[in-house]
């Protein structure tokens, strides 16, 4: 779903649907790279239920047009690619992949992954083009190199909100002061309260929570701010009367994943051969290319097979 978000131009697509496809040209070419490289790629689309805001964007029309999700999911079994729909979030749905021991790392650009339990994510290096070329972040080296948890990355997320609800963080805020909350145990501290505590005693600690986070920001106690941000504090007291939401929590904490209705959509991640007759058939017919353009770009996609006969697919 990433790869949608990020290339399609919608309009063109709604108004047209027919002829080339710009879009479908760059993910045959990303699949066309992935297919070489020595790994089981499994993709996973955003499915019904994902939230109607996503990082500060409306989403509650269709993400990507029919059409292209089915083209692509389409060329994914030609290339010998497994994927499935999630319920919700494509992200959620990846983090618990990898919370089974089902996927060794995560691919997005979305580093709010982490708050879905993802302990390994990987980032393309923009404008590079080549997926050799990546960033590794694993939940240990953030633990050790930045002394943070999983509860500092929610506070950090839930005060400057790159996702999900625009109540649910707070633009206001920056990162480099949640961060430096964080130290102050804020975080952790909610994280805790969150999982032990029944909901009325929940909500009576967060309001107890949001009066000391206040409170450290006009006083600044172990000077782990570096200044007072008495302006942030008015607005959290004054102007945010909805911060914290629970509802935002729980998305994170709690999120709506296959098996949370105890659906099994996968027990183990392998790929198969590329089937090249498939390919030629969709590059001619969705892709507009000639036989002999056809032909060229199929000489990766047999190299891809040579690499899927290598890991014995």
């Amino acid at each position: 779903s990433v790869w949608m978000y990020m290339l399609v131009n919608v309009f063109s697509w709604c108004r047209a649907g027919t002829g080339q496809s710009h879009e479908m040209k760059i993910i045959f070419c990303r699949l066309s790279a992935i297919s070489q490289l020595p790994l089981h790629a499994y993709f996973v689309f955003d499915g019904p239920d994902c939230p109607q805001l996503k990082r500060g964007k409306d989403v509650t029309s269709p993400s990507a047009p029919r059409l292209l999700v089915q083209c692509f999911q389409e060329l994914l079994i030609a290339f010998g690619f497994n994927w499935h729909i999630a319920p919700g979030e494509a992200e959620a749905e990846l983090a618990y992949l990898q919370s089974l021991r089902l996927v060794d790392a995560v691919v997005t650009p979305y580093n709010d992954v982490l708050l879905f339990g993802a302990t390994c994510i990987i980032h393309s290096i923009p404008h590079i083009g080549r997926y050799e070329d990546i960033y590794i972040y694993t939940l240990d080296s953030i633990e050790k190199n930045a002394s943070l948890e999983w509860g500092d990355f929610l506070l950090v997320t839930l005060m400057c909100s790159t996702d999900d609800d625009v109540s649910a963080g707070h633009c206001w805020c920056s990162v480099e002061v949640a961060w430096q909350l964080a130290y102050y145990g804020f975080g952790r501290s909610l994280l805790d309260a969150a999982v032990s505590f029944q909901f009325i005693e929940f909500m009576s600690f967060v309001a107890k929570w949001c009066e000391d986070i206040c409170e450290v920001l006009r006083t600044d106690p172990q000077s782990l701010l570096g200044r007072k941000h008495y302006e942030l504090a008015r607005i959290i007291k004054e102007e945010c009367t909805e911060f914290l939401d629970p509802a935002i929590l729980a998305m994170y904490l709690l999120p709506l994943t296959s098996w949370s209705d105890r659906h099994f959509p996968v027990t183990v991640l392998t790929s198969r051969q590329p089937d090249l007759q498939s390919l030629a058939a969709f590059c001619l017919q969705h892709l507009s290319w000639s036989p002999d353009i056809v032909q060229s770009e199929l000489v990766d996609a047999c190299a891809g097979t040579t690499m899927r006969a290598l890991l014995q697919v």
